[in-house]
């Protein structure tokens, strides 16, 4: 199994219902494709450091998951890539994943 450390930012001009939405799309995404997620974060609306598409600010979330499909960090990327609502992601392989509150 190899982790992963997802963080991905969404347009400050969505509603509450819209980024539920986008953010379970992410995850359901990871679900299907022999992913499970172990931690999952809501950072809320932050400042970007410098304005990303004329956005000067965007809504931060951090998912940590574990997979043995090879193929689900680029499906998950190109995903990413493709959706007009994210304006940044990062999606790092961890070499040893952080210890969560449930001991995992």
């Amino acid at each position: 199994m190899r982790h992963y450390e997802l963080v991905f930012v969404l347009k400050p001009t969505l509603s509450e219902e819209e980024i539920k939405t986008r953010v379970q799309a992410i995850k359901d995404l990871i679900q299907q494709n022999q992913g499970e997620i172990y931690n999952e974060e809501n950072w809320g609306r932050r400042n970007l450091a410098y304005p990303i598409n004329k956005f000067n600010s965007g809504y931060y979330f951090l998912i940590n998951f574990k997979t043995g499909n090879n193929n689900l960090p680029a499906t998950l990327e190109y995903n990413l890539r493709i959706n007009e609502d994210v304006i940044r992601f990062l999606n790092m392989k961890l070499k040893t994943p952080k210890a969560t509150a449930k001991g995992e």
